[in-house]
């Protein structure tokens, strides 16, 4: 009975205090009725003859007072809302010897840590009287101690836990379970659901204890990201899951450093499947801007795999022998090749071959040398030492290669001299390319036919020199040749890497074929971007923790005990309190160490029978209210039925008294309110499909203020706007949506148009980081106070709606701010404008302030891509923009009427222009024309 009473709770408990009101109640309704006056009456005799036939109480009838009192009650206890929890099962209600609390607290235990952490502290609400000992199982480098404590102290404890970035060490919390000095008399285990090994032999260890165990296992269990790999510049994140339950969808996403999503990709799990991949296809700019992936759900250091500078981009060494390269580029070998390898890698270009000496470290994915002849014996020997690693050396042929003693590090035997159009051993015509070699990594691509190549280098023939032609000319000799040496690839192209014996480096082919070459390199060990290249590839210089993963997936400062990290020890590294998850760096450098590995186990817990099995998801609480107030409503029936009695001298028959009776039973009944069906959650739904509405057309947003005339105003203005846009430009946006800032998700808009109003309330912290995210990140923000006339008027220029705007944006992260310059490059991203009016015409169009200008000294850092992230006007220009279905204009414009709404439409194209391509026009090769445009 005690526990049925603990599970009763109340929505409204200051209503319980009118049941103080119960003996007043009581008081007034057995108050009895004024003493009778004596009056003399003169027949009294005649009617002391007379039987008495009806007798009247001079109290209320106890049951009556009973029944009204608890209807009383009834309707107090109703309106204060209570509700009955059913208590759950476990081990922690029975038994007054110590109860063993042990707690998964590992990595895996975070995607469902509220629902451990409520049964945790129910276990412990249960446990009151007895002694308990709570233990953890993930590894800690001082572990707590394990002596009984009573349920306050147990309670404190337990507030205090948070699952870390490890997983649970079973086997070593049984070790200490055995040399407990108390026995307990309940094992209750709540656990995180997963087998992470040797799971089997801890619950064997824990039935030799002796007690009763009760294994709480949660309904879901999460997937986990395992090390991801490249293939043909994809990057492909894998997943497990700890049982193959069927086909399951996860979506996976790909983020930068500021955790701004860069892709999203899906995992389809296949029924009787428990891996599964999502392939991320990005430009390489994009790919290196990729820090982590992240899987979605609840959040979990196991659903995150932090990427170093080996999964960013590949690093390059290009050397060339030509010495003209500075003051004549076109002229430089090297130049051909920069440009080419840029855009997929970090390349940097070497003056000499002295720069071998700092830079030849496993941190060199590929090493180019155009045309370079001659080498050192130490360099030749460091090259060499370099590729048996696993480097890749790219060699082009040239004059000097042609003339070079030296033959080595070449994948083929070179004959002396050449081949050239017009020589001994030459061709009558410029040959083409005739063709890739089936085992080259060339072979799905397509000869250019209109390459050209008028001299080469020639290979000596052999038994050898079939197998390393990746590509031939027409008449069969090698233009591409390979071989591998160890485990790297030495790659030689048999013309030079500028125009001067082919014009192969001049087309999208050559592109092409060192982007394919370049697949091949292995990923830098350690990137060298940026630091001191020695001490980040010195494997005797550890790595210090730079920050480290909590058990939500969340980098957090390194413990202050967390240690460095030697680099040839990551391959085999695993997790530990000393060595935590995390970023570790040296020399400038970062390296990750990840949960997830390729040989961890992870499965289901299989939980024997002969422990009791629970789940987490608690029982749903009855709402007891609508019952109690059905009993309210019969209790009052009564009541007026009881009245009905004790007055039925009055009634005309007994007939109608049950009519009447029925009568208002019947009028009470429908007063008692019933339970309420629950609605289904409908967020996630909701979401989904605002986001494949926003997502699958560009489309231009509107912040709703909740003035149903502006809102209407802000979607006619951005309608008429996009069908100006679909009809002038390429742009062809979707119909305009309105979004709610505190609720909507605003990342899928590039432009969002925000009428101000005066009345407009201060940003909630959630919406002020939504949008200081979307600012930073390339989103743009038109604020519109449409008070242009009013600011006309104003002594300080200050109106209402700026006011107002103030409010808004007092604790945004806002640049300073001017109006729009005359060479910016809003006057001229699409047509070329002076004046931004809108319906009306005098406040200025204000902009991200810049030192000259021009976007390119741009002051605001979130301001990435030159782009202002914050317009302001006062011209309202929704009002301008705004028709009716019919195509017409909906509000006048003044003072210049329709040839100023025809500018504001230009501006208003102007603005989603810049918005959408940004300050490409800033580029000084577009002034001349311009210039001739406005006649200068």
């Amino acid at each position: 009975m005690t526990g049925w009473l603990g599970g009763i709770g109340f929505a409204n408990p200051l209503a319980l205090w009118a049941l103080l009101a119960l003996p007043a109640i009581w008081w007034l309704l057995r108050a009895v009725p004024p003493a009778p006056h004596s009056v003399r009456f003169a027949p009294y005799r005649l009617l002391l003859r007379l039987s008495q036939r009806r007798q009247q109480s001079a109290r209320t009838p106890w049951w009556l007072v009973l029944l009204r009192l608890a209807l009383a009650a009834t309707l107090i206890l109703a309106v204060a809302g209570p509700r009955l929890s059913a208590p759950r099962d476990t081990a922690a209600a029975s038994g007054d010897g110590a109860l063993l609390v042990i707690v998964d607290d590992g990595f895996a235990a975070a995607a469902n840590w509220p629902a451990i952490s409520a049964a945790l502290q129910h276990t412990l609400t249960g446990a009151a009287g007895r002694p308990v000992i709570i233990a953890p199982t993930a590894p800690r480098a001082a572990p707590p101690s394990l002596t009984p404590m009573n349920a306050r102290q147990a309670t404190r404890q337990a507030a205090a836990m948070q699952p870390v970035a490890l997983p649970p060490a079973r086997p070593a919390l049984l070790e200490r379970l055995r040399k407990l000095k108390v026995k307990p008399a309940a094992i209750v285990w709540l656990s995180d659901g997963i087998d992470h090994g040797a799971a089997a032999d801890f619950m064997a260890g824990l039935g030799k204890l002796g007690a009763p165990v009760t294994v709480h296992v949660p309904k879901r269990r999460p997937a986990v990201l395992l090390p991801p790999k490249s293939d043909q510049g994809a990057l492909i994140a894998r997943l497990r899951r700890a049982a193959a339950s069927g086909p399951q969808t996860v979506r996976v996403t790909l983020r930068a450093a500021n955790d701004r999503p860069l892709a999203v990709a899906e995992a389809r799990f296949k029924a009787a499947a428990r891996e599964a991949e999502a392939v991320f296809r990005l430009p390489a700019a994009l790919r290196n801007e990729a820090a982590v992936i992240t899987l979605s759900g609840p959040p979990h250091a196991g659903g995150v795999w932090l990427l170093d500078e080996r999964f960013k981009r590949k690093s390059v060494l290009v050397i060339s022998g030509e010495t003209r390269g500075r003051g004549q580029p076109l002229l430089s070998p090297a130049y051909y090749v920069t440009r080419a390898l840029a855009p997929l890698a970090g390349v940097r270009e070497a003056e000499g071959l002295a720069a071998l000496d700092d830079h030849l470290t496993p941190a060199l994915s590929m090493l180019v040398l155009a045309d370079v002849g001659r080498l050192d014996a130490t360099r030749r020997a460091a090259i060499a030492r370099w590729v048996k690693q696993g480097g890749l050396l790219l060699r082009f042929a040239g004059p000097r290669l042609a003339n070079a003693a030296d033959r080595t590090l070449l994948p083929v035997t070179l004959r002396a001299g050449g081949r050239q159009l017009g020589a001994a051993l030459s061709w009558g015509t410029p040959q083409h390319i005739g063709g890739f070699s089936e085992h080259s990594p060339f072979a799905a691509l397509t000869p250019d036919p209109q390459v050209r190549v008028t001299r080469q280098v020639l290979a000596e023939p052999g038994a050898e020199l079939e197998g390393r032609v990746w590509a031939r000319l027409a008449d069969g000799t090698p233009l591409i040749t390979a071989r591998r040496d160890g485990r790297g690839l030495i790659v030689l192209f048999h013309v030079t890497a500028s125009p001067l014996w082919s014009n192969l480096p001049l087309s999208g082919l050559f592109v092409r074929l060192l982007k394919r070459l370049l697949d091949l390199a292995p990923p830098a060990r350690i990137a060298p971007a940026t630091g001191d290249p020695a001490a980040a590839t010195d494997p005797a210089l550890p790595l210090a923790p730079l920050k480290s993963l909590d058990g939500f997936g969340r980098l957090i400062p390194p413990p202050a005990d967390a240690m460095p990290l030697k680099p040839a020890r990551f391959a085999s590294q695993r997790p530990t309190p000393r060595h935590p998850a995390g970023l570790y760096a040296k020399g400038g450098h970062t390296r990750a160490l990840n949960i997830g590995h390729a040989a961890m186990t992870y499965r289901a817990l299989a939980v024997p029978a002969a422990f009791a099995r629970a789940g987490y998801a608690p029982r749903p609480a009855r709402d007891l209210a609508p019952r109690l107030f059905i009993a309210a409503a019969v209790l009052f029936a009564l009541d007026l039925l009881a009245m009905l009695w004790l007055s039925r001298a009055a009634w005309p028959s007994r007939r109608a008294a049950t009519a009447a009776s029925l009568v208002a039973l019947a009028l009470l009944w429908p007063a008692a309110p019933l339970p309420a069906a629950e609605k289904p959650a409908n967020d996630d739904t909701r979401w989904l499909q605002f986001a494949l509405r926003a997502s699958t057309e560009t489309r231009l947003a509107y912040v709703l203020t909740g003035n149903r005339e502006v809102d209407a105003i802000s979607r006619a203005g951005l309608r008429g706007l996009s069908e100006q846009l679909t009809a002038r430009t390429s742009v062809e946006p979707g119909a305009p949506m309105a979004i709610d800032i505190e609720r909507d998700e605003i990342g899928f808009f590039p432009l969002i148009y925000w009428p101000v109003l005066p009345d407009a309330k201060r940003l909630s912290p959630q919406a002020v980081a939504k949008l200081d995210m979307f600012l930073k990140n390339g989103g743009t923000i038109l604020f519109d106070t449409r008070d242009a006339p009013d600011a006309a008027i104003s002594p300080d220029g200050l109106t209402p709606a700026r006011r107002a705007l103030r409010r808004l944006l007092a604790d945004l992260d806002i640049p300073p701010l001017q109006p729009v310059p005359k060479r910016h490059v809003l006057t001229r991203s699409f047509y070329l404008l002076r004046d931004f009016p809108g319906r009306f015409n005098g406040a200025p169009l204000w902009v991200e302030a810049t030192s000259s200008g021009r976007e390119q000294r741009r002051l605001s850092t979130g301001n990435a891509d030159g782009v202002s992230a914050i317009l302001i006007t006062g011209n309202d220009f929704a009002g301008a923009w705004a028709v009716a279905d019919s195509g017409r204009p909906l509000l006048p414009v003044v003072p210049g009427g329709e040839l100023q709404r025809e500018y504001a439409r230009r501006a208003g194209i102007n603005i989603v222009m810049y918005a959408l391509t940004g300050n490409y026009k800033g580029d000084q090769v577009h002034i001349p024309a311009i210039l001739q445009r406005l006649g200068q």
